[in-house]
């Protein structure tokens, strides 16, 4: 967690809860009533001087943390952002080729060719997006793939969005991921391009799934090009807009959607945050898609500072 987005989760805004470790689907004892297809966005925390070191000093036992994840919420589409490219390949050729288990098909995208720590995970220390798909080989329709670099204001990061067309429980989807800069002015401009990115998805008649870190809290009129409602003007849901234990002030009980949700960052996860905050999304085209469920999942400490997000959704058409 950048000490920028620290210092803004601390001073705006609070959801005031903490959560506690325990198994993927043990906190959500109605989940095997939850609709499909499931998704998960989760960054992982890769590399940066902020990050743990590799989970109980084991890439085996990192994979399997994530491999767990995925299966125990029996995910159809997971978007993993801040993965080093050895973490990618390291999940990628164990998910390709079990047999006791379902297996997953994978794309992914460098933001950069190189970033601190990445070097612990293999020779090549790119570090990026990667989107996997529950399915063989060609689940994920790679000649679909597209990465485009998204604006910057000032010296920041590089950021991009990732998107391939995927099967998800039968029906295509368009899968994106995004890594949002946590300054202000960059994220504005980065999520109006995303937003426009997507949008013209929606409009050739795709069920899209945009999955990332964002970096802003849901009522940031940053957000504005992708919420449908509640003073956006995008084409999208999020996943836990529902949840009205979330809703604190921001919305009436009356009220069926609120920018709000759980938080998926807080100082189990990540000492350096004050104050507990929404940054992290799962965004579900309206038209497409009805009955969505998010929660965010207990940390996991040891392996990212941030709480894997989880999501469901039914289809509407």
């Amino acid at each position: 967690m950048r000490a920028a987005v620290r210092t803004f989760l601390a001073t705006l805004f609070s959801l005031g809860l903490i959560l506690t470790p325990s198994p993927a689907q043990a906190d959500l004892p109605d989940a095997e009533n939850w609709p499909r297809p499931r998704f998960i966005s989760y960054n992982v925390c890769g590399s940066a001087k902020h990050c743990p070191p590799i989970y109980q000093g084991s890439k085996t036992a990192w994979r399997d943390v994530v491999v767990r994840a995925m299966d125990n919420w029996s995910a159809d589409l997971v978007m993993l952002q801040e993965v080093c490219y050895g973490q990618w390949t390291l999940l990628r050729d164990h998910l390709q080729s079990r047999t006791d288990k379902p297996r997953y098909d994978s794309v992914w995208a460098a933001a950069l060719p190189s970033a601190p720590g990445c070097s612990d995970w293999g020779t090549d220390h790119r570090f990026g997006l990667v989107i996997f798909a529950k399915g063989e080989a060609g689940t994920i329709n790679n000649g679909s793939r597209t990465v485009d670099a998204l604006p910057e204001v000032g010296n920041v990061e590089d950021r991009k969005l990732l998107c391939a067309r995927s099967t998800v429980t039968g029906r295509t989807v368009r899968a994106c991921n995004t890594h949002i800069d946590p300054d202000p002015a960059s994220a504005k401009v980065q999520v109006e391009r995303v937003a426009t990115l997507t949008r013209a998805f929606a409009a050739q008649g795709e069920p899209v799934v945009l999955g990332g870190d964002f970096n802003v809290l849901p009522t940031d009129a940053t957000l504005d090009p992708l919420y449908n409602h509640t003073g956006g003007h995008g084409v999208f849901q999020e996943v836990d807009e529902n949840d009205k234990e979330h809703f604190g002030n921001t919305c009436g009980q009356e009220q069926d959607r609120c920018r709000t949700g759980e938080a998926t960052a807080e100082p189990v996860c990540s000492p350096g945050v004050g104050v507990p905050g929404k940054i992290d999304y799962i965004f579900l085209s309206y038209y497409w898609f009805t009955t969505v469920r998010g929660d965010a999942a207990a940390c996991t400490p040891g392996v990212s500072d941030h709480h894997l997000l989880r999501g469901a959704a039914a289809w509407e058409h």
